[in-house]
């Protein structure tokens, strides 16, 4: 089994004369020019590929910008593009998105193919991983990832939309070397509204897929935490979760002990068997391992290193982002208690599972 793509290392220059066969009438190749009512695109890289397309870095001619275009196939039902589509206007409605979730600009059709046009990002989660020794993470480093994981959960939750689709593929780096460890989700092909969502259908990829959902049950925003669950143990462990086996005592200090016992603590909470009782995005912010009220007095200089790492990470965002993740870790925290109410191997074997189901770039 081989990685669906890689999206960095791998991309083809402009002039190249490989393309990708959309098995229609129309293959985009690099050069190629696609044209909406408002614009057009001049396609400058092939990112990557899956089950429902294919992504393309692209020039827009409009403001001479670059964007990602995804080009989805037409060998499936019409709705599946306009669904997406529907989708993704939904996390726009009414502001400017979220600054942890993909800003999605526009949709047309070309040559009988649904485009969408988004934002160019960086690497993901994978190629990130893949670049750091022992292919893993810090838990000062995995913090802020969590919350802002959660923070976008939070948000597709006031949207009553569920993911169905999260894994490090489908979590991309803004820009890793200017803006370290801000992230974003993408992909919300497989996304749907909770209403929608059908009981049974096998969603999610099969490192990543809840108990409930591997066994036919309720397709809840629940299924979505357990996924990050399995993420956040996958940073740390350089390894599938479930495939993981003893990796032995990975640190020394009582402070990165102390913390690694929290860390522990909210993934149990993640990966609670029962998606009734498992773990909220507002209960995610509010546990100490990402609040760090268990370092605050005992141990000040870890604290100091680790509260540094998430205001950078969190004041990143754009001014317009809600107070509760502009400033400090400490308003991230109350900002979670304000609604609080509201519910009381990786060796890298540089696979991906073959249940991957749809393209998992955009």
């Amino acid at each position: 089994c081989q990685r669906e793509f890689k999206i960095s290392s791998d991309l083809l220059d402009e002039g190249s004369d490989q393309s990708l066969d959309m098995q229609s009438n129309y293959k985009v190749k690099v050069g190629d020019c696609l044209t909406s009512p408002s614009s057009s695109y001049r396609v400058k890289k092939i990112i990557g590929s899956g089950a429902y397309g294919k992504v393309t870095l692209c020039q827009k001619a409009s403001n001479n910008q670059m964007v990602a275009l995804k080009v989805l196939t037409n060998l499936y039902d019409d709705d599946v593009g306009q669904k997406e589509a529907r989708i993704l206007q939904m996390l726009q409605e009414g502001d400017s998105g979220h600054d942890n979730i993909v800003q999605y600009m526009d949709s047309f059709q070309y040559e009988g193919h649904h485009c969408h046009e988004f934002e160019k990002l960086d690497i993901d989660m994978n190629d990130f991983l893949e670049s750091r020794p022992h292919m893993t993470l810090q838990l000062t480093e995995i913090r802020p990832i969590i919350a802002q994981m959660a923070r976008a959960l939070q948000y597709l939750k006031t949207k009553g939309i569920v993911h169905c689709d999260l894994k490090p593929a489908n979590i991309m780096m803004t820009d890793h070397i200017q803006q370290p460890l801000h992230v974003k989700l993408i992909d919300f092909g497989l996304a749907c509204p909770v209403g929608e969502a059908v009981h049974g259908t096998l969603v999610q990829t099969f490192y990543y897929r809840a108990p409930e959902v591997q066994v036919g049950g309720a397709i809840t925003e629940a299924i979505d935490i357990w996924s990050v669950g399995c993420i956040a143990a996958e940073m740390f462990l350089g390894t599938y979760l479930f495939s993981a086996i003893d990796h032995g005592e990975r640190m020394t200090s009582p402070a990165e002990n102390q913390d690694r016992r929290l860390f522990v603590d909210l993934l149990k909470h993640m990966l609670d068997l029962d998606p009734v009782s498992r773990y909220t995005p507002e209960d995610i912010l509010n546990h100490p391992f990402i609040t760090m009220s268990h370092l605050q007095h005992c141990f000040p200089l870890y604290y100091s290193k680790c509260q540094k790492i998430m205001d950078q990470v969190l004041n990143s965002s754009n001014e317009d982002e809600q107070p509760s993740t502009s400033s400090s870790t400490n308003q991230v925290s109350e900002a979670a208690i304000a609604t609080q109410s509201q519910k009381s191997s990786r060796k890298r074997h540089k696979v991906r599972s073959s249940h991957t189901v749809h393209v998992h770039q955009f």
